[in-house]
């Protein structure tokens, strides 16, 4: 049985890819089944090894391009493909911002339940290179700093990578010394700021062990739409969940009358103090996590005009989603860096009173399937 399988999953197919996946790869199909083609474009005609198959779709690698789609370019990294980094270095940058955008309505139609979601177009990186401000690299036992591949934990060596800032590139090309220790491999993060990093005029500290946005101008970018959208008149008074280092709770504490964060890293959560702090800000920083919060005082037992949540991939959970609910306020301002996630909790939102007015992605990731989105939500 195991044989028939693997000779099956070498099966080459011909396929028209004709749209593209959530997971950033083409797709088409073959014998009734959904077959996900990583590095293919909708519009191609491909030669494709079926490399995994299950019940109801299989996954496959391009064995010989037969068409090529007008939005194909050549990528400019020479370990695209093979590093698991990048998956959309071979698309021109605004047919990415297009996938992008499809991508979050999709999940909003999909996911959500909402008939044509008030989607905007994705907002384009400043840089689509050398915009990254961190990476968290692997060391080789033989002191060379990798990536891991694709689906694997194979790291694949390398000297360079245009998508990070240029002063990070160079430390990627430097050789590292010292790394490897008896023979195994090991982990490097790198950081484009020593202590603190600059955003929108302001200055955080965000200490390794602090989450902190990768693109720095994009990042000024959400600041500035959040702001916009938030509209403060200096009366308000605002949460902050999920807040990390205080990217947002800053500039939005100097613009209303109260701001209170919460962030479950002590390391986050202590950055963020120091933050508010440095740039004058009279707010609070509870190092808690956000469900356990929600439902004790202070937090509960006063009214808030609007609440910002950036919480991480997985989304929010429903005990902290139950509790943001039961604060009743007028306006959510939800950040989020996964579609999915976003989408399904906008569903739960809409069960709990509210409505989504507008969503708008950003290019946080240019030259990846990634994308950052702000989604501004309304009691109805």
């Amino acid at each position: 049985m195991r044989d028939a399988q693997r000779r099956k999953t070498q099966l080459v197919v011909t396929l028209e890819l004709t749209g593209m996946a959530p997971t950033g790869e083409a797709i088409g199909r073959h014998e009734g089944l959904i077959v996900f083609v990583p590095f293919g474009l909708p519009g191609e005609r491909v030669h494709v090894r079926l490399v995994t198959q299950k019940r109801s779709f299989a996954r496959g690698e391009i064995v010989e391009r037969l068409t090529a789609a007008l939005e194909r370019v050549a990528p400019v990294c020479p370990y695209f493909g093979i590093c698991g980094g990048c998956d959309w270095q071979h698309i021109t940058y605004s047919e990415q911002l297009r996938f992008k955008t499809a991508a979050v309505a999709e999940q909003f139609t999909r996911i959500g339940k909402l008939t044509k979601p008030p989607v905007l177009p994705c907002v384009a990186s400043p840089s689509i290179y050398e915009y990254r401000n961190h990476a968290r690299l692997q060391v080789t036992a033989e002191g060379k700093l990798g990536y891991r591949a694709a689906r694997s934990h194979a790291i694949v060596a390398v000297n360079d990578c245009p998508i990070l800032e240029p002063v990070l590139r160079e430390q990627v090309a430097a050789p590292v010394a010292g790394s490897a220790e008896a023979g195994a491999a090991s982990e490097l993060v790198l950081r484009s700021w020593s202590e603190t990093i600059t955003v929108g005029g302001f200055a955080y500290r965000a200490e390794e062990g602090a989450f902190f946005q990768a693109n720095t101008a994009v990042a000024e970018l959400l600041v500035g739409a959040l702001l916009a959208a938030l509209s403060p008149t200096g009366v308000e008074r605002v949460l902050d969940l999920y807040c990390g280092v205080g990217l947002f709770t800053v500039p939005v504490g100097r613009r209303v009358a109260q701001i209170a964060g919460v962030e479950s890293n002590a390391v986050a959560a202590a950055n963020a103090a120091c933050n508010l702090e440095a740039a004058q800000v009279a707010g609070s920083v509870f190092a808690s996590e956000v469900a356990a919060m929600l439902c004790s005082s202070p937090l509960a037992d006063q009214p808030w005009d609007a609440v910002i949540l950036d919480p991480p991939r997985t989304g929010v959970d429903e005990r902290a989603l139950a509790a943001l609910a039961a604060l009743q306020a007028p306006r959510l301002f939800y950040i989020s860096c996964e579609p999915a996630t976003l989408a399904r909790d906008v569903q739960l939102l809409t069960g709990y009173g509210y409505r989504l007015q507008w969503a708008q992605p950003f290019d946080m990731f240019p030259q990846t399937r990634h994308v950052e989105t702000l989604a501004v939500l309304a009691a109805t």
